[in-house]
């Protein structure tokens, strides 16, 4: 077994059944468990080695297009391709693998999936493939859109008629294992799809200092002096708060200074969270490439784009480690972030503060598009989050209350 998770199948938009899904290394399974006393097989498959499977959900309707919504419901199913295990299993003249073959037995085979294939339980056929060069690490499904997550990008296709829309780059997803092993926790890593938004970790720099305290927040007010103060009686305490600001706005600096420094010789001591440096032995590993110096600065930044109107609405930095999970909740603004030592559990919700210019287009601000509101911790050894379940966050907020 390969995969196994519980999934609805929406039958309509009123009506849904509970499912399991199983992925094998010779193909694939969908049980009805909905009645827990009359557990029902409703597809079986025999084919390629299967690293993960999700129910898409049903498409939202569009005018003038059809798209694949006679072929609903649909199950993605992320695959080896046959060319790439043909040394693996027989290969039939139809390039399908055929039905029947025994299990291998190493149980170190080299796993790549590339193909994402659109399984139709209506018709019981494959109805659309996507082929990638590279290995498919992870997807995630909405109404709008369906986000297929490579190692550094991300692809994302309209959930009606998967055409390609746009694509974006990312920061390497942290692996459990080397490339192309079993040791991946395939079908997960650091990306969430909400009703309207993609959030996923980012491979920029931060464009606006919004995790701490930015000096630039802290420069005094021009022309504030004793002279220039309109009220005298107000004047000391005026003068002194202006003359904190710097102060404080100095501190800041040399702090910072003193942080980027000692991080690089002392990573192993310093706790995970939202404010700290990689640690050198984390329980994952990015990859190769990855850890550059420059690159701890990038670390842990989160971007919130909105797939309709293609523009990041929110960019910020939510850990100071790389990022192994994220996940919305179902109203898809409360975002829930995790890095790869596990100590920490941010929630924040977000918040899109927009301005529109003189030609109509409008820019965000991202210093105000988000509030940190929870940070849970759970203690200072490491641990993997290879997936957030939103309801059980929402539990233990609960409990923390």
């Amino acid at each position: 077994v390969l995969w196994a998770s519980f999934d609805r199948l929406e039958l309509s938009s009123l009506s849904f059944k509970r499912v399991l899904l199983l992925g094998y290394s010779n193909g694939f399974q969908v049980l009805d468990v909905e009645d827990a006393s009359n557990v029902n097989e409703l597809v079986s498959r025999r084919d390629d080695p299967v690293t993960f499977l999700q129910m898409q959900p049903l498409p939202e309707m569009s005018e003038g297009h059809e798209g694949f919504r006679a072929s609903h419901p649909l199950l993605l199913v992320v695959a080896c391709d046959e060319s790439k295990v043909s040394g693996l299993m027989p290969i039939g003249r139809d390039g399908l693998a055929r039905h029947g073959f025994d299990e291998p037995q190493n149980g170190n085979i080299l796993l790549s999936p590339t193909a994402v294939r659109f399984y139709s339980l209506r018709s019981h056929n494959y109805v659309h493939v996507l082929r990638f060069r590279s290995t498919v690490c992870m997807v995630r499904s909405s109404p709008r859109i369906v986000a297929v997550g490579l190692a550094t990008q991300i692809y994302c296709f309209d959930a009606l008629t998967l055409e390609n829309k746009f694509s974006v780059l990312t920061y390497p997803v942290p692996q459990a294992g080397g490339q192309g092993t079993l040791g991946i926790n395939f079908g997960y890593g650091p990306m969430a799809v909400g009703p309207r938004w993609l959030a996923y970790a980012s491979n920029n720099p931060l464009q606006s200092n919004t995790g701490r305290l930015s000096p630039q927040n802290l420069t005094p007010s021009p022309g504030v002096s004793p002279s220039t103060s309109p009220s005298s009686g107000s004047l000391v305490a005026r003068y002194a708060m202006e003359s904190s600001k710097q102060l404080a706005a100095g501190l800041i600096n040399l702090g910072d200074m003193g942080y980027k420094t000692l991080s690089k010789y002392y990573q192993d001591l310093i706790p995970d969270g939202s404010g700290s440096p990689m640690s050198s032995n984390s329980g994952r590993k990015v990859g190769r490439g990855a850890l550059h110096s420059a690159e701890t600065d990038i670390a842990g930044t989160v971007v919130v784009k909105d797939f309709v109107s293609r523009a990041v609405i929110s960019q910020f930095r939510a850990h100071t480690s790389p990022i192994s999970a994220l996940c919305f909740d179902p109203s898809g603004t409360l975002l829930v972030t995790a890095s790869i030592h596990g100590n920490n559990i941010n929630i924040f919700r977000i918040m899109p503060s927009s301005t529109k210019n003189g030609s109509g287009s409008q820019s965000y601000d991202w210093s105000s598009s988000h509030v940190h509101l929870y940070k849970l911790h759970r203690g200072m050894t490491s641990a993997v989050f290879s997936c957030i379940l939103y309801f059980f966050i929402k539990l233990l907020c609960l409990i923390y209350l």
